[in-house]
């Protein structure tokens, strides 16, 4: 466990007792092992402890100031201001309710190796903010618990914003050998429950994308320049004309239309398949699509994935590829398979 935890614990009761006012450095150091103690931490055994969280309070928050009172031999401290807190921010119960789910979702994160500052930020929240994020979470995401790879998200996410360049032995779903790509990472992505990795494969201008779940093994490489990436803006129009991750810059643009059933229109009117998604025609049969990609695997497995509730109407390309995609499928059907 980080060590700030310790340190927040302390700064916690620091500041309770000093808005209270009228305890002593030995009083205060008690208070502060109490909770150290019921939250399973080492206790502090020097005084010079607690005045050094004091001196930090004094010097970090200049709008705090703590004075001291004198009463016989001993001196007691207190904030000068009873409603001053280094903890008071102004959030009203609402925004403490959202702040909390943002928490929650956060929290998805802990447990995974090198994540471990993960779990500091979220109680440094916990103790300033006076927040639940271990409370009831109310709001879900589909993911899939197995999937292979997670491990490796906070290593490349730290390769990215320290410009690392990076060993990946990678193992495709065609190539039965590992691969070692010497690669610039740059972006992460998730797409379809399955986080994918985008950087620029060493000696070449294209960019790469690496799915986290065929990674093997994963090294920092020494002695090479890490090359910028100055060519695509993954936050802004990189993923404007594909579905998914998978861009071929050969291939342009096209626009693509669809016939889509009277049943799934609902569902694709609602939840577009793209954002270029327009509606060129309806009638008692069916409704026409069209939107303007490039196409890639992660378009083909859409349409199929709709099964009977959409077909290609053009270009003759894609309608083809589908078909036979199609015809495919129905011959699985036809052979016998041995339990």
């Amino acid at each position: 466990m980080p060590n700030t935890k310790s340190s927040d614990i302390r700064y916690k009761v620091l500041d309770r007792c000093l808005r209270q006012g009228g305890y002593s450095t030995s009083e205060l150091m008690n208070e502060v092992n109490k909770e150290l103690e019921l939250q399973g931490f080492p206790t502090v055994s020097a005084l010079n402890t607690i005045r050094q969280d004091m001196d930090h309070i004094g010097s970090s928050y200049p709008d705090i100031c703590i004075v001291d009172k004198k009463i016989g031999r001993n001196v007691t401290y207190s904030y000068e201001n009873p409603e001053s807190s280094i903890f008071r921010l102004p959030f009203n119960d609402d925004e403490l309710a959202q702040l909390s789910q943002c928490m929650a979702i956060l929290s998805r994160f802990e447990g995974t190796p090198q994540m471990e500052w993960m779990h500091s930020f979220i109680e440094r929240f916990k103790l300033s903010l006076n927040i639940d994020v271990d409370g009831k979470q109310v709001v879900g995401f589909d993911e899939c618990k197995y999937l292979r790879g997670k491990e490796y998200f906070a290593t490349l996410l730290s390769a990215i914003c320290n410009k690392r360049v990076l060993a990946i032995g990678y193992k495709s779903f065609q190539r039965g050998a590992v691969k070692e790509v010497l690669l610039h990472p740059y972006y992460i992505k998730e797409y379809n429950n399955r986080w994918f990795l985008l950087g620029r494969e060493h000696g070449f201008d294209s960019i790469s994308h690496l799915a986290f779940d065929r990674i093997e093994h994963i090294s920092t490489v020494t002695g090479v320049s890490f090359i910028e990436n100055k060519d695509h803006d993954f936050n802004d129009d990189y993923f404007s004309d594909i579905i998914g991750v998978t861009k071929h810059l050969e291939n342009e643009p096209q626009k693509i239309k669809l016939w889509v059933s009277p049943s799934l229109y609902p569902y694709i009117q609602t939840k577009p398949l793209h954002e270029t998604q327009k509606l060129k025609n309806t009638d008692a049969n069916g409704y026409e699509i069209e939107i303007e990609v490039r196409p890639n695997f992660e378009l083909e497995q859409l349409i199929l994935s709709y099964g009977d509730g959409m077909s290609v109407l053009s270009p003759e390309g894609l309608k083809e590829k589908i078909r036979t995609k199609l015809e495919s499928s129905l011959k699985n059907y036809d052979l016998v398979h041995v339990d």
